[in-house]
């Protein structure tokens, strides 16, 4: 990635309708697989090959640098693969690829992110069925180097959205297209847990942002009543997420 500045944001426009496009899902929020080996907490640049079939319930998050409570009761939180599968299901994407990427996005190797481990996931999905992709995040620092990665698969041609609770952290590294749900708590990029409704309607609108032809760049903000913030995941008295 440092061979292209952050202020030329790559770009791939669409060349399918969203019913007729495959999606695959890429984390830095530390999603993988109960019986993989974790990531390291003090940073890691590793990632997780997770199946398009993988039962929900055989995934888990290993991630020392946000609260991951709700994703622990719920993965579609950060990683809403029962989500998309509904959508396929349902017609409205054409379908879920047979390939994802967990991450835990907290290094201190940024150079080593940037100019290998990034380009290498880009090329898993790119050998994928994946046509398009939605990405997400887990602590503030995740919210960057998940663009890193997002910007290296667009650079191989397959459009991508994220979503981001850090629009700040986000917008620097020059995201191609985003969403940001106002005042989500991190850890919950999709909603809360067991709030099926809410977490369509999240992913929906990153499938919108996808969609649209608009200028790379170009984060919509979105506003959610029905999400609350849980008051266990409250640190001197602020949410965390948001801008830092």
């Amino acid at each position: 990635m440092l061979a292209m500045s952050r202020r030329c944001i790559p770009y791939t426009p669409r060349a399918r309708e969203l019913r007729d496009t495959v999606f695959a899902l890429v984390t830095t929020a530390g999603v993988h697989r109960r019986a993989e080996v974790p990531f390291d907490l003090t940073g890691d640049n590793t990632w997780r090959i997770i199946g398009g079939d993988v039962a929900a319930a055989d995934l888990m998050v290993t991630h020392g640098h946000y609260d991951h409570q709700h994703a622990d009761r719920d993965i579609n939180c950060v990683f809403p693969i029962d989500r998309l599968r509904e959508l396929a299901a349902a017609g409205v994407i054409g379908g879920v690829a047979e390939k994802h990427l967990g991450m835990m996005g907290y290094t201190q190797r940024l150079r080593d992110l940037y100019e290998r481990a990034a380009p290498e996931m880009a090329a898993v999905i790119e050998r994928s069925r994946a046509e398009g992709v939605v990405l997400t995040a887990g602590c503030p620092l995740c919210h960057r180097t998940v663009v890193a990665i997002q910007r290296e698969i667009e650079m191989r041609g397959i459009p991508t959205v994220l979503i981001t609770l850090v629009p700040r952290a986000s917008r620097e590294m020059g995201p191609p297209r985003a969403i940001h749900p106002v005042g989500f708590t991190l850890g919950d990029p999709l909603g809360l847990p067991d709030q099926p409704d809410l977490q369509h309607q999240v992913l929906r609108d990153a499938l919108r942002r996808w969609e649209a032809r608009e200028e790379p760049g170009t984060l919509w903000e979105i506003e959610y009543p029905e999400y609350q913030p849980d008051p266990a995941i409250l640190h001197g008295g602020e949410i965390i997420g948001g801008e830092t």
